[in-house]
């Protein structure tokens, strides 16, 4: 071989090199990472499921001896809907109807709806373009809406 005569050493035989390594202060070899075992965590709680919110606006009550009635428009949707008391919709049961509000109950929840009051409803416009028509003297009329 020709060059330096240190290519003929294998590295295993330089045991002195790892040992007693030339750049270290102490000239020992550096102490193995310690590895670190995180302590046990229990796992984390499940988050229970969302409280169920009931998406439903009074719109009607009949109220009978044993057939009182609740109507309602689902938010959601947009469809009408009618409940019989103890009625269940989405897991909410109609628990009890009275003339302007009603009672709906989901296990320990329990909401009472009631009509929107008189001055802060607005009315539908359907009915109110009819009647400035009529008033403006147009042929237009709620029978043609």
């Amino acid at each position: 071989m020709r060059g330096n005569p240190l290519w003929a050493v294998p590295l295993a035989a330089l045991t002195d090199t790892n040992e007693r390594p030339i750049f270290s202060a102490s000239r020992r070899p550096p102490s193995p990472p310690v590895i670190s075992v995180p302590a046990s965590q229990a796992p984390p709680i499940p988050p229970g499921p969302p409280p169920a919110e009931l998406r439903l606006v009074l719109v009607g009550t009949v109220v009978g001896g044993d057939q009182s009635v609740g109507i309602f428009v689902d938010e959601t949707s947009k469809a009408t809907l009618r409940l019989k008391l103890d009625g269940n919709y989405q897991g909410w049961r109609l628990s009890s109807v009275h003339q302007r509000e009603v009672t709906m109950v989901h296990g320990e929840l329990s909401e009472t709806l009631t009509f929107p009051k008189a001055g802060g409803a607005t009315p539908a416009p359907g009915p109110a373009v009819a009647e400035s028509a009529v008033k403006r003297g147009s042929s237009h009329t709620a029978q043609y809406d």
